[in-house]
């Protein structure tokens, strides 16, 4: 017999939340910060938040000028860890390279340990930001652009090192970017792509693309199971966040919103 490729997965507890996609941008979308003070103040209880993935608009670890434009995020997302909760922050395509961004107390899932595994109670569990197995066009681009060289390069040519204009343009075209959207055929062609995912595990959870659905895939290949799949609101869009409960027939996502 095999073993259990998720026996030895970290836990998520009960009570935890799951957010993303809130596009933390300076220039005026900051909704997300008071949100995270309530939870650093203890007014929003919680004993795990996993952030999954594009929590900043432009979160790129290796440049200062994105540190300090994020300074107010990242100091209260250290707040909370400190206060003994939990915090994982799942990379996305919008902030990445977070090694040593924030205290180490902040559990960082890059892009390349993603999809992660996690358990909650006798449940498995996949958890990712959602940027897997996109188009190819855009899956070249966003793991170029997430290596030393592609960043090196973007630097040079667009004379960033000068004034931090290519950093400047992201973050300006980002704000004024519409974040709420449908995708038509969603369920069936996210199906399609992560149906393997689905089938080996009880729950996946996901972002990127604010749809704000859920669905069960009866067909489960995995001990003949069925399989839930989460595609998380964008916070920016919905102000929402889910949190994870028990049930008898397994993990309960219930939707929140921040008035």
């Amino acid at each position: 017999m095999r073993p259990d490729p998720f026996e030895d997965a970290p836990l998520i507890l009960e009570g935890a939340i799951f957010l993303a996609d809130s596009h933390y941008n300076p220039l005026g979308r900051t909704e997300v910060a008071p949100f995270l003070e309530a939870i650093a103040s203890g007014e929003i209880k919680t004993p795990q938040l996993f952030l999954m993935g594009d929590i900043s608009d432009l979160l790129i670890g290796k440049f200062a000028y994105s540190r300090a434009r994020n300074e107010a995020l990242i100091k209260t997302i250290n707040k909370i860890a400190a206060s003994q909760i939990e915090v994982w922050y799942f990379e996305g395509n919008h902030d990445f390279m977070l090694e040593g961004v924030f205290d180490e107390r902040v559990k960082i899932a890059p892009k390349a340990d993603q999809p992660k595994r996690f358990r909650f109670e006798n449940q498995r569990v996949w958890l990712l930001h959602g940027d897997y197995r996109v188009e190819l066009r855009y899956a070249i681009y966003a793991a170029f652009m997430r290596t030393r060289i592609g960043l090196w390069l973007a630097h040079i040519f667009s004379l960033n090192f000068l004034d931090n204009r290519l950093l400047k343009l992201i973050e300006k075209r980002q704000f004024n970017k519409r974040l709420k959207y449908d995708i038509p055929d969603f369920q069936s062609r996210r199906v399609k792509r992560i149906g393997d995912l689905l089938s080996a595990a009880n729950l996946t959870i996901e972002g990127h693309f604010h749809q704000n659905c859920r669905f069960t895939v009866k067909a489960s290949a995995f001990e003949a199971r069925a399989s839930t799949y989460c595609n998380l609101a964008s916070f920016a869009c919905e102000k929402s966040y889910v949190r994870i409960q028990s049930g008898r027939e397994g993990a309960i996502l219930r939707e929140e919103k921040r008035e």
